[in-house]
């Protein structure tokens, strides 16, 4: 009986170390006080997306029903009157490291998921700007998976866009509340999940945004989903993966980032293993076997 407790308490144990999330909940940060220089976030590199000032510290995290990052730290606020012009724009970067130290890199097959609550201001920009992307260079910029909102003339809703790295409206997958169903709302919290799979081959990798999606279900499950696959390269196996807040003129709060390689892991908290037993704030259940 001991042995198989202990073999057990070692599969366990084994399992939940190749399960890793990155997590930033900007808890500890200085309400009021900028992002850059807390925790590892810096300004890009580029001098064309230094410009501006660095986001800043809301006191209060945002809420999404049954999302593990809900409701913890505090959150990042991105500023709708920087980046009206390429003059003004401002790009925060933070490079992914997981607890163990390990970078995040795209590898050769597979997935990366990066989910974020994102409130969105009234005030933010009528054309669509790019405000969440990932980053792989630590010395200009090259992204590829790009969130892209904007308001409508009212200013009452907003329609998000996704592109692997395209400006081209062409290029957009987008979703607002008549194509998806949703109330897209501003000044309403959403959960927002941006994948980057990894396709066999070259310069083929595709992009996808989930919105609003059930963290209850399976990736299978959830309906509302944009993909994007315009032909730009794919990130290299060897580039470190970095995430980056773009303040593009779009205003608004940002808080409970989640990153890791699994849906299961980043969206519904699950860890990889069987009979894994899941926590979060909002509900305790287990996965996998008895």
């Amino acid at each position: 009986m001991k042995l198989k407790f202990l073999l057990l308490s070692m599969l366990v144990t084994v399992l939940t170390v190749n399960a890793q999330v990155f997590t930033e909940y900007f808890e500890g940060a200085t309400v009021g006080g900028n992002l850059e220089g807390f925790n590892g976030w810096y300004v890009s590199p580029k001098a064309g997306d230094a410009y501006g000032v660095s986001p800043k510290i809301e006191e209060y995290p945002l809420f999404y029903t049954n999302y593990p990052g809900s409701n913890i730290g505090m959150a990042a606020v991105l500023d709708s009157a920087i980046g009206v012009t390429s003059s003004t724009q401002r790009i925060s970067t933070k490079r992914v490291i997981f607890a163990n130290n390990d970078t995040l890199k795209t590898g050769t097959t597979g997935a990366m998921y990066a989910a974020f609550m994102v409130n969105v201001s009234s005030h933010s920009y009528r054309s669509y700007r790019d405000f969440f992307t990932w980053e792989a260079s630590t010395t200009s910029s090259f992204t590829r998976g790009r969130v892209f909102a904007k308001n409508n003339t009212e200013g009452t809703e907003v329609t998000f866009a996704v592109t692997k790295n395209s400006s081209t409206t062409a290029d957009y997958d987008q979703a607002n509340t008549g194509l998806l169903g949703l109330t897209l709302g501003t000044g309403v919290n959403h959960l927002l999940v941006l994948k980057y799979e990894i396709v066999d081959g070259a310069d083929n990798d595709k992009i996808h945004l989930f919105v609003n999606p059930d963290p209850t279900k399976t990736e299978a499950e959830q309906t509302a989903k944009l993909s994007s696959s315009d032909s730009q390269t794919d990130y290299s196996a060897t580039a470190a993966i970095k995430i980056n807040l773009r303040q593009r003129a779009i205003g608004a709060q940002v808080s409970g980032i989640r990153v890791g390689r699994s849906w299961g892991e980043v969206v519904m908290g699950i860890s990889t293993g069987v009979g894994s037993v899941n926590g979060n704030v909002h509900q305790i259940y287990t996965s996998g076997s008895n």
